[in-house]
């Protein structure tokens, strides 16, 4: 991938011919390097391997929440606190607005999962991180006090965040999505220079 083969595809449409190889580029970079190990992992035939593995299953995901909003806002970094990629992703992505309802919440969940894990290798206050099938993919331990932390079904979470990055696919052939195709092109230009 080079830089003039993403300056040629049109940001006003999603034209084929230049657009499939932007796309393909962007799946096969993520999937090859996170997605597809991220499957090895769960499907590890040692037992130990296979169960132990969903803190890094939730810190990888967390890293591919804050550099999809990367390609949604058109930037090499993430922009603002650490909360807003969090809070952008939770509004877009329907299975979690009943959980994350606002910045506070999403400051929550950048403080004790997110920077917990890539910080300081664990979560924070009472959060857990499980594939219990109970666990829903991302609740409150105490819905009363929030302060007390998360749940977060890993495969569940990682499931959802997997969507996600289909979904943008999805959303870049859309007619009316040229802003997007212009931000996806910005981000993507930061990744082969």
């Amino acid at each position: 991938m080079t830089k003039e083969q993403i300056n040629k595809a049109p940001a006003e449409n999603f034209a084929k011919e230049e657009w499939n190889p932007l796309v393909d580029y962007f799946w096969d970079r993520y999937n090859k390097r996170y997605f597809d190990q991220i499957e090895i992992l769960q499907n590890h035939p040692d037992f130990e391997i296979r169960n132990n593995c969903g803190y890094l299953i939730a810190t990888i995901d967390c890293i591919l929440i804050e550099t999809l909003q990367q390609y949604y806002s058109g930037t090499d970094e993430s922009e603002g606190k650490n909360q807003d990629p969090f809070l952008l992703f939770f509004q877009r992505a329907s299975a979690f607005k009943k959980v994350i309802a606002d910045r506070g919440d999403a400051g929550k969940f950048a403080g004790l999962i997110r920077s917990g894990l890539l910080h300081q290798s664990k979560t924070k206050k009472a959060s857990v991180i499980n594939k219990n099938s109970k666990t829903p993919i991302l609740g409150w331990i105490d819905k009363t006090d929030k302060d007390k932390g998360f749940k977060l079904n890993r495969d569940k979470f990682h499931r959802c965040v997997y969507s996600e990055y289909k979904k943008l696919i999805k959303e870049l052939r859309k007619k009316e999505n040229a802003d997007l195709r212009k931000n996806f092109k910005l981000k993507l230009i930061t990744i082969v220079e």
